[in-house]
Order: C-alpha cells, then structure tokens, then sequence
C-alpha cells in the first residue's frame, strides 16, 4: 500500500454540506447516538478559509492494526485509517503513509506526523529510542484512545504522549456530557468551541502520567465504571476533572492526545473533525486553513 495523492480544486470558503453522514452508527451502548450539529455553528468555528495548500510537503505516516476485540463500530482502525488517508490526500501537498503496527527506522525518518490510533503492542527500548530522536528534531505526534494502552510500559509511553494507562488504577466508562472545554485559546485547538462541549463516547480516567507537564484543553468527570444504561447523571460522577484532549512539547516536537475515539461515528462529527484536524496542524506548525474542508465531507 503506497502514499495516497489526491490534487482537488476547493473554493476559498469551507463548503456547507450536510451533516449527516451516511454510515452505520455504533456506539458503546444502543442508546447512545451522534450529536447533530448545527451547519451553522460548525462554519462560525471552522470559519474561512484562505490559503489552500499547506507551505511546504508533508508527510503523515498513520500507525494502525486490526482490532479483534470490540463488535464492529468501535476501535475501527483500519476504517478510521482508510477515511483519514483518504481525506488528507485531498489537501495539495500531503503524503499519508500507512504504517502497520509501528513506523519503520525510514518512516519515522521522513515524517512530519505520526499518527497512531491502534492498542499497540508494548514497545521496545529501540522503538522508544526512534520515537525520540523524531520527537528531538522537532516531529509531531497525535496519539488516539486505545493508543494509550500498552500494558507494562506505560510510565514510559506517557512520557511521550502526555498520559497512559495505568494497570490497576486506570478505568473506563461512558463520557458524560457534557465535557468542560478548559483552554479554548491553547494552540487555537477548540477556539470557538462552547465551554460545554457535546461528544457520545468512552473516557478513560486516572490513567498515569505527569498533568503538570500537559496542556488540558478540554476535560470532563467520571461516571459508573464499564457498563451503563443511560448517560451518567449528576449524582453518578465523581466530582473530578480528568482529561480528554491536551497538548505536550518535548524539546522540538509537539504531542496531542485524544481520549474520545471509541465510536466510530466520532471521527465523522464535524466538530471531533475540527478538534482533530486542527491539532494535527498545530503539531506539524502548519495553517489550519488547507484542511477546513475536510471538516464537512461525508464518509466515502
């Protein structure tokens, strides 16, 4: 499977398509189902834009495996692999190098981001070791939900990626909703974002980790562990506010972590798609601007 080019002409204004997608909806528990979004709303925060192509080349390599544990809907990562090679290759200058289980020495040399949305296999001295040197020159991670869980080694997983799980302390259950958007102005990332933000997935909560040495931008409390029958309500949650979605620099690289991810509806919210999208730009120092489209285009 070789680099994905795609060249589109796009008008300066991010299109107004319609925002409901045309793809199965699953979800961690039946009554859960997609927030609606606005079309307005979604253009006030996407907003225009200007410049249509990215300044130089870019080369995202999208770290991925097949997931045999969860019911289709949910840590689909080879879906989410597919409609993201296939969105960014729509934006001029982009490469998207898929990378099975983890980067080769040759991928982590030419990339520019590193995405891993997957439940990796514990890494070994040596991966850690490449991650680094790419972390050192100034590369850009973004790490995605199950990428956070890799067993034994999580002290040193979040050292890269700002959090991981923590066995024995870490759980897991329903997001509540709504979460609390905490920097609305770091990195632009949820610019524009209601402090109250609408998002149907699964948290992860207590997982191990510096939080002095993070970014949170968005945050929210825990509710019942594992299953549920109904959205947690006020006297099911903790009190706490954990994190969802934050930013860490290591030397010169940048770092972007995503707990939401679980369903696979999430990746074609158009705000998820805004969260994300931007922050992918942040990490690799990059306008926004050339990926706004992406926002709205329907799942192939």
């Amino acid at each position: 499977m070789g680099y994905l080019r795609m060249k589109m002409i796009r008008p300066y204004l991010v299109p107004l398509l319609a925002l409901v997608f045309a793809v199965p909806v699953g979800a961690q528990h039946p009554w859960q189902v997609p927030v609606q979004r606005d079309p307005e709303a979604v253009r006030r925060i996407v907003g225009e834009a200007g410049q249509r192509e990215p300044g130089r080349d870019l080369r995202i390599v999208w770290v991925w495996e097949v997931d045999k544990g969860h019911a289709p809907g949910f840590h689909e990562h080879v879906k989410v692999r597919d409609l993201f090679a296939e969105l960014l290759a729509r934006v001029p200058r982009v490469t998207v190098d898929p990378a099975h289980r983890f980067p080769s020495p040759e991928q982590w040399a030419g990339a520019d981001l590193v995405v891993f949305y997957l439940q990796m296999q514990a890494m070994t001295p040596g991966q850690f070791e490449l991650m680094d040197r790419y972390l050192a020159r100034g590369g850009g991670l973004v790490a995605i939900h199950s990428a956070f869980i890799q067993g034994p080694v999580g002290p040193q997983v979040a050292e890269r990626f700002g959090l991981a799980w923590d066995r024995g302390k870490t759980r897991w259950g329903v997001l509540p909703i709504p979460s609390k958007v905490l920097e609305p102005r770091a990195h632009g990332i949820l610019a524009g974002f209601p402090r109250d933000l609408l998002l149907v997935d699964e948290h992860y909560w207590n997982l191990g980790g510096m939080r002095d040495q993070l970014t949170v931008l968005a945050s929210s409390q825990a509710g019942p562990e594992k299953a549920s029958k109904g959205p947690p309500g006020p006297g099911e949650l903790d009190g706490r506010d954990w994190p969802l979605f934050w930013t860490k620099e290591i030397g010169k690289g940048r770092v972007f972590g995503s707990i939401p991810g679980h369903n696979f509806f999430t990746f074609n919210d158009p705000y998820y798609r805004i969260i994300l999208l931007r922050a992918m730009a942040w990490t690799l120092r990059v306008s926004f601007d050339p990926f706004k489209p992406l926002v709205t285009v329907a799942a192939p």
